[in-house]
């Protein structure tokens, strides 16, 4: 069998011995490289957010402890010290560590007949071939080795003459990963394609072998008595075993050995699929489309949707984001200081898929994130002092982590795209959800560099120049916040001597060559920003909560220690969104408005939009109102009657254009509303779009951003035979009208202001 070198994995080492040198002269030792330093947001993260929750939520429910509490419960589920929530950590807000089964033990994965891509596993007993035999590689920590098939071996929907075999435990397809970031789910998931016999932080070169042995119409790869890294010594010693069958079928077989913590399964990489988290010692004849996947260890976590329900539970659903932040000493993933995982997304243009899963946190209609800070005490004092391991090599402090956090709402996903491989995203970094380090990203807070060109005659040619200051101007273009007009051209350093997935890190000398970026070419290859910066939310709600040992109180230095961040933050997130966007991290009583963050008028027209609260107001609620004036007008206050709970606003739309809308309490306990008011100077710059097709017919009056003109009338029509339950129709507070209609003529609707925006439908069957 041949065998040869990775040599581009062996430049990636050298370059990053290079940078290792560079940090030894420039900064202090730095700890062990198992500290928390990662963030642990990678694409599709909500999908596994849900699985661990559901069967987290599975195991408590056969054990008899999660139930529900009523309103005589003495002690309540979350109190509030100020403006910082203090939530305990009972009833499945902390997920018990998944022990290790798999030992001496074997997992099949066999391709379905005629679903391409698909695979059913099944376990059987112990099958690990202690004397499998062939070649021994002479492997080092974090090391990749290009191995040549003898077959060609379909995995998922791609064929294979070649794979990599990592030390980690692990082999990959289409290209080698010996990176020393944390061996986690996202990794898995989001990196390419692999099958993971014990994904764990393995070190060859500390004894036990690793072999590849070639029978017949197999391949077999062994990790025999391979011990974990650690800083100082060696850990325990591992064995682990993957076998390719000419056929397609994959067998991973472990050993009589028990790891600390490890990823078990296989992926099709590049977040492709949906991801499965399944308990391989219970399984059925489900078929896998995607990764199937077990995690084992790693010491309980945080269900962040656990966590949010029962902050709910006393809390009205008044926030974008919910910040947690641990007294447990418990990390936000594998090798993670912290996470972001995203609840609702609306947003196109940015690379992201649209979803919303916010009903199973607890939230009706406006949590938008989770961030996942982790521990507490990872976090200095001092919201500006550098944090840990990251912080010496990037600049990170809290501040700079909570901004890039909050910031993957809406980054960093997008990308020009490559000719030659159209799946890549050149842009992207670690996790392809970050920038690349060899990317020019003027330094924001979601990695990349600031980096100086020196022109082709200067070697090196390229430096960096900074990091983490602030979200770029290309950040908020993709936040909402800027035009494309406003977003100048970049580059990126292409054919680099420095991997892309590197920590930012000031100073570094980069050989290659200039690639230039402009917006433009990011938006024809990610779409239109929707809704772009004319009407995008620019003012979002924070709180900050703290999670303690059930039946605990916080000291006084912890809740100051959050509430100096909670401060803070408010003037840091300004201040790095340009003054563009503003964060309100007060804990208040919500308040909603119809459309928000955005509703349209047309000029001329007046229609009204609801203002409400979540309960009926005790007493009279008056709320003060503001506008531009420009293209909209409102009254200058409304008032909600004691015993109601919402009431109507007239916005009348003056002439074309954008205002913004401030709907303020007088009573400080509720929360101000900052929002857009789009005025379309003509029907024409509306579209009428149909949601249902049958005899129940939808539809919603928008413009391009996606916002909702309520209160234009519709026409409808069904032209031959058949009828409709109404001739006109006017559009609610939402912008939506429902016709009924019968028989098999064409369906036929429009606004009554102008006839050619339309929708027309066959007729039913």
């Amino acid at each position: 069998m041949m065998k040869r070198r990775d040599y581009g994995a062996c430049s990636r080492i050298r370059a990053g011995l290079a940078l290792v040198i560079a940090l030894i002269i420039s900064t202090p030792l730095l700890p062990g490289r198992d500290a928390p330093q990662v963030c642990g947001w990678r694409p599709r993260i909500h999908e596994e957010v849900i699985e661990t929750h559901e069967r987290s939520v599975r195991l408590l429910r056969q054990n008899g402890e999660l139930r529900l509490r009523t309103v005589t419960d003495a002690a309540p589920l979350a109190r509030d010290v100020g403006d910082v929530a203090i939530l305990g950590d009972g009833e499945g807000v902390v997920v018990r560590a998944n022990s290790y089964t798999l030992r001496n033990r074997s997992l099949r994965f066999e391709p379905v007949a005629g679903s391409v891509g698909a695979y059913r596993v099944t376990q059987s007993g112990y099958s690990f071939e202690d004397n499998a035999g062939g070649e021994t590689l002479q492997l080092g920590d974090d090391d990749s080795t290009r191995i040549q098939l003898p077959f060609s071996f379909q995995f998922f929907n791609s064929i294979y003459s070649e794979f990599y075999l990592n030390s980690d435990g692990n082999i990959t397809f289409g290209e080698a990963d010996g990176e020393s970031a944390a061996r986690s789910l996202g990794r898995t998931v989001s990196g390419p394609p692999r099958i993971a016999a014990l994904f764990v932080d393995l070190d060859p070169s500390q004894g036990g072998t690793v072999q590849v042995a070639t029978g017949a119409g197999r391949v077999t790869i062994t990790w025999s008595a391979v011990p974990e890294y650690r800083s100082f010594g060696s850990g325990p010693a591992q064995n682990a075993q993957i076998r390719l069958f000419d056929s397609g079928v994959i067998e991973i077989a472990l050993g009589n050995s028990e790891p600390s913590e490890a990823v078990v399964g296989i992926a099709p990489g590049r977040t492709q699929g949906s991801t499965k988290l399944v308990n391989f010692t219970n399984l059925n004849q489900d078929v896998y489309e995607g990764a199937v996947l077990e995690r084992f260890g790693g010491g309980g976590s945080l269900d962040i949707i656990r966590a949010a329900q029962r902050f709910y539970e006393t809390h009205e659903d008044s926030y974008d984001y919910l910040v947690f932040f641990n007294d447990l000493g418990i990390s936000a993933g594998s090798g993670a200081l912290a996470s972001e995982t995203t609840v609702r997304s609306y947003t196109l243009g940015n690379g992201d898929e649209n979803f919303d899963s916010g009903y199973r946190y607890g939230s009706p209609a406006r949590l938008q994130a989770v961030m996942n800070m982790g521990p507490l005490s990872q976090y200095p004092s001092d919201p500006y002092a550098r944090v840990g391991q990251r912080g010496l090599i990037t600049g990170d402090n809290t501040m700079t982590l909570l901004g890039h956090e909050a910031g993957h709402l809406f980054l960093a996903l997008a990308s020009i795209r490559d000719p030659l491989n159209p799946s890549a995203r050149p842009l992207l970094g670690s996790q392809n959800a970050h920038w690349n380090f060899n990317f020019n990203s003027e330094a924001s807070l979601l990695e990349g560099n600031r980096i100086i060109d020196h022109g082709p005659g200067a070697v090196p040619r390229f430096r960096t120049a900074g990091t983490v200051e602030g979200y770029s101007p290309l950040d908020q273009y993709l936040m909402g916040l800027r035009g494309p007009e406003e977003v100048p051209p970049t580059f990126l350093v292409t054919r680099s001597s420095i991997g892309g997935s590197t920590f930012p890190q000031s100073g570094v000398g980069i050989d290659g060559e200039r690639r230039d970026v402009t917006v433009e070419e990011i938006a024809a290859a990610e779409g239109r920003r929707t809704p772009d910066h004319t009407v995008a939310q620019r003012f979002f709600r924070f709180a900050f909560v703290l999670v303690v040992p059930e039946g605990t109180a916080p000291n006084q230095a912890q809740i100051e220690k959050v509430e100096v961040y909670r401060q803070e933050f408010e003037r840091y997130f300004n201040r790095v969104t340009g003054g563009r966007a503003f964060a309100d991290t007060g804990l208040r009583r919500a308040v909603n408005l119809t459309g928000f963050p955005a509703t349209g008028r047309v000029a001329g027209q007046v229609a009204d939009s609801f203002l409400s609260l979540k309960q009926t107001a005790q007493e009279p609620l008056t709320f003060v109102l503001r506008s531009g004036g420009l293209a909209a007008s409102v009254p200058a206050e409304v008032t909600v009657p004691a015993g109601e709970w919402r009431v109507a606003i007239p916005i009348a739309g003056k002439a074309a254009g954008v205002d913004d809308l401030v709907i303020e309490p007088q009573d400080s306990r509720y929360e101000t509303l900052l929002a857009k008011v789009a005025v379309a100077g003509d029907a024409r710059d509306l579209i009428l779009r149909a949601y249902t097709t049958g005899a129940s017919v939808m539809m919603q009056i928008l413009d391009r951003n996606n916002v909702p003109y309520p209160g234009l009338r519709v026409t409808a029509k069904v032209e031959g035979e058949g009828s409709v339950d109404a001739a006109v129709k006017a559009a609610d507070e939402f912008g939506l009208v429902v016709f009924q209609r019968r028989g098999p003529g064409l369906f036929r609707a429009a606004l009554e202001l102008d006839e050619s925006v339309g929708v027309t439908l066959p007729g039913l069957e």
